[in-house]
């Protein structure tokens, strides 16, 4: 194994120990003549590997002291010429979110490298893997997969530059880009009562841990107030959901004709169900979504997301998190899109 080799593994071993939590923001890694012994490597490829971990401000060593770890929460500078994106290929949004990140990537002279979210590991040991494979920015399209914080912490201080697309919980330790979901439900909602409709019922999923599921219900509860009706249909049990809404618009929820009753959906999928079954159950109410649905039936109300705009913000605060002496700090951005309708 050539010099630079061996430094670098030996780097990455005590990446490893920090990565894992055995070493701690502030804690004093071992001397130099302990890790020499430990990883059975000369003193020079010792100091060599300590130099390289400095450089990249993950540990400080002093005078009399020894070597401290320490984290920072700032951008990595590094060359933006590949990006791991991290996303659920089963969402019916991935298609056209990777064909446009795809094309804008070209323009930019950058190679996207598609990774299906993790199934058997956790999302951090899966960036860390990739981290250690030269890999330096990711996009992750989070969406059910759960975060642990502490992890992105040592994963932004080892040296990984991170945007999380449709959620918040990467902050503070990454950018966040999502759709404006406070905008988008009250563009939806005011729409409908302009239209005449006095009765507005919100159907989304039961998982509200996801960000745009749980944003997109608290702006339909703060428009609607204490009138509000909410129909929650099980996190990706399409049938379970599609028996709940039947029964709903055969019910109390159905009772009423004409322009007083309108469905506001929470995402394309909840749009696709409901119009489907209101086209056998009750082909007059109306029917508004949060997403374009792909064959909506005539007078649908949709609020398109701009994928263009979001992926440029992606590519935007990737790029200052790059940017040698920069002065990032992680931000939520939110997108705003555009209503149309089905006429």
């Amino acid at each position: 194994m050539d010099s630079e080799n061996l430094y670098q593994k030996v780097k990455n071993k005590i990446c490893d120990e920090i990565f894992a939590g055995h070493y701690k923001d502030g804690d004093m890694l071992p001397s130099e003549r302990e890790l020499e012994k430990v990883l059975d490597v000369s003193r020079v490829t010792v100091r060599r590997s300590l130099q390289m971990l400095e450089e990249d401000r993950l540990i400080v060593r002093e005078v009399g002291r020894g070597t401290k770890v320490t984290f920072h929460n700032s951008g990595n500078p590094a060359d933006l010429d590949m990006i791991v994106l991290v996303a659920p290929a089963r969402n019916p949004f991935f298609s056209e979110f990777i064909g446009r990140f795809q094309a804008y990537a070209e323009t930019k002279g950058t190679l996207v490298l598609y990774v299906e979210k993790p199934k058997s590991e956790g999302l951090e040991k899966s960036l860390y893997r990739l981290y250690k494979r030269g890999l330096r920015n990711a996009v992750v399209w989070l969406e059910d997969l759960q975060v642990d914080r502490k992890k992105l912490q040592r994963l932004r201080a080892i040296g990984m530059n991170l945007v999380f697309f449709d959620s918040d919980r990467g902050l503070p330790y990454a950018d966040c880009v999502a759709l404006n979901n406070e905008r988008a439900v009250s563009t939806l909602y005011q729409a409908l009562k302009e239209a005449g409709y006095k009765r507005i019922i919100y159907v989304g999923w039961d998982m509200t841990e996801i960000y745009s599921i749980r944003m997109r219900e608290e702006a339909y509860r703060t428009y609607a107030g204490e009138h509000g009706i909410v129909l929650r249909i099980p996190w990706k049990k399409e049938e379970e959901g599609r028996k709940i809404i039947e029964s709903a618009l055969k019910g109390s929820i159905g009772e009423r004709e004409g322009k007083e009753t309108a469905v506001l959906c929470c995402d394309r999928e909840c749009g696709i169900l409901v119009t489907e079954i209101a086209a056998g159950e009750k082909p007059e109410l109306a029917v508004a979504s949060v997403d374009k649905l792909p064959s909506p039936p005539l007078g649908t109300i949709m609020y398109r997301q701009d994928m263009k705009k979001t992926v440029e913000q992606i590519f935007t605060s990737l790029e200052r998190q790059c940017a040698p002496g920069g002065t990032w700090e992680p931000a939520m951005y939110l997108v705003e899109g555009q209503m149309i309708q089905e006429i």
